[in-house]
């Protein structure tokens, strides 16, 4: 497989081309008409890819937060198929030595089709969107891992910290 890397503004596309599936894989960032397939995948996650409850209530979300900068989602478009997804939640604590913009992106909604899983989609999704995070002042990521995913997202260079707490109010 090929990879190729070319610039259109404002989107960067990075894209290989799958000779045994003579298709382009695209990875860039997402776009307001990937909302239905980020909703989609949002209920799959969520287990509940059969309630339509929360639809609008997802669209709102991501029409607001994509808009206004506070989600960065990233997306591996299979020849106009999006099929993978990791999102990214942006926000801004005080301050410290080691973070001086104090800006943090937590990483969320990492998901991709059954049958592209297991072809380094992930790995390129996330490194691709860790370059481009660096080029915003992030210099931190956060996520929570499943136990399955805890190996890709190590060779990816996170490392485990320590729990934290939370209250439901």
């Amino acid at each position: 497989m090929k990879t190729y890397v070319t610039e259109m503004k404002p989107m960067i596309f990075f894209f290989k081309i799958n000779t045994a599936r003579k298709s382009i894989m695209l990875f860039r960032k997402a776009i307001t008409t990937d909302i239905p397939q980020l909703i989609k995948f949002r209920k799959i996650l969520l287990c509940h890819e059969d309630n339509s409850s929360m639809d609008e209530t997802f669209r709102k979300y991501f029409v607001s937060s994509l808009s206004d900068k506070s989600l960065v989602v990233w997306v591996a478009d299979d020849d106009g198929v999006v099929v993978s997804t990791v999102c990214f939640c942006l926000c801004r604590f005080a301050p410290r030595f080691e973070n001086p913009s104090g800006l943090v992106a937590y990483m969320a909604n990492v998901f991709t089709i059954p049958n592209y899983r297991r072809q380094g989609i992930v790995s390129k999704l996330v490194s691709e969107a860790i370059d481009d995070l660096k080029t915003q002042g992030i210099r931190k990521i956060l996520l929570h891992s499943s136990d399955m995913a805890k190996p890709l997202y190590e060779i990816l260079g996170f490392v485990e910290g320590k729990n934290y707490m939370s209250i439901n109010i």
